[in-house]
């Protein structure tokens, strides 16, 4: 694999496109970390016409060497006999850049340009069938449960992901009731319970058919509340500001002795979080109206 340097003016963005979001604070984090230690992985592209070149693979990187206006970028010219989509999809996925949503949409539209079944596709990415079928789920249910995966990913308090939707899929066509699909998911989500815990609660309702996802739940470990009516899952701004006045008045408490005893693991998950929470914070102030226009003093 031969990397060469080519003009960053001669390459365009292509039409098969993994990513749907690029999170500003990775992009800032990359742009900074190429100011210290330069480009260390080329982008992937493919010739076009007789001097330019259409991005496989990159996409953030191409954009971190225009922000520090780069004149060249190293990049792998890749020949046109292999699936883009497939380049893109192995790429992203070793180095674990696609979010949930955007990962199952990748490998949907690779599979649909193939023509490849489940198990070819998985083959093809190197994955097993269990896996794929994990990511796929996503794309079958409705969108409050797209978020409440995407929340689970960037750190926040939603237990939901592919496996549970999985499990989920599965007990309703054990059951041949297709609402109790959703009746698990809810109860995934009101509970907060773990994979574990859902597969034994699931296969409990599912061989006994005698008691209900409530009952299997009390059965598998103690609920810390009764469920009673559905207020507590509504939205509202009292609740929000609370969490976050209390968030911020033990953050201020941090001091850097606090920050510097941290192990590498436990500095690895404080920045997790803090870069989830950032990025949900970020996206409220986006969408709170007349923001822009109000002054707080």
């Amino acid at each position: 694999m031969e990397v060469v340097h080519i003009p960053l003016d001669r390459v365009k963005l292509g039409s098969v496109r993994s990513r749907r979001h690029m999170e500003e604070h990775r992009l800032e984090e990359l742009t900074s970390s190429f100011q210290q230690t330069g480009i260390l992985q080329p982008i992937i592209v493919r010739r076009c016409g007789e001097s330019g070149y259409v991005l496989i693979a990159g996409e953030r990187r191409l954009q971190a060497a225009r922000n520090l206006q780069y004149d060249t970028i190293p990049a792998v010219i890749h020949s046109e006999d292999r699936s883009v989509r497939q380049i893109q999809l192995v790429e992203n996925l070793q180095r674990e850049e696609l979010n949930p949503l955007d990962r199952a949409e990748a490998v949907d539209h690779f599979m649909k340009e193939e023509g490849l079944s489940k198990t070819a596709a998985a083959k093809r990415i190197g994955i097993p069938r269990t896996t794929l079928n994990d990511w796929l789920s996503i794309l079958d249910v409705d969108e409050q449960y797209q978020q409440a995966v995407l929340n689970n990913y960037y750190g926040g308090s939603s237990p939901l992901t592919g496996s549970h939707i999985s499990l989920a899929r599965r007990f309703s066509e054990k059951m041949e009731n297709p609402a109790l699909f959703r009746v698990a998911l809810d109860a995934i989500l009101y509970y907060g319970l773990t994979r574990s815990e859902t597969k034994k609660i699931l296969d409990m309702v599912a061989g006994r058919k005698d008691i209900s996802i409530d009952e299997a739940v009390r059965a598998v470990r103690l609920i810390p509340r009764e469920r009673g009516d559905n207020r507590q899952w509504e939205w509202d701004v009292e609740t929000l500001v609370s969490y976050l006045a209390r968030s911020g008045d033990y953050l201020v408490k941090t001091r850097d002795d606090y920050l510097d005893d941290l192990s590498v693991e436990q500095r690895q998950e404080l920045l997790r979080q803090t870069r989830a929470l950032k990025k949900l914070l970020d996206e409220i102030l986006e969408k709170v109206p007349g923001d822009n226009d109000t002054q707080v003093s």
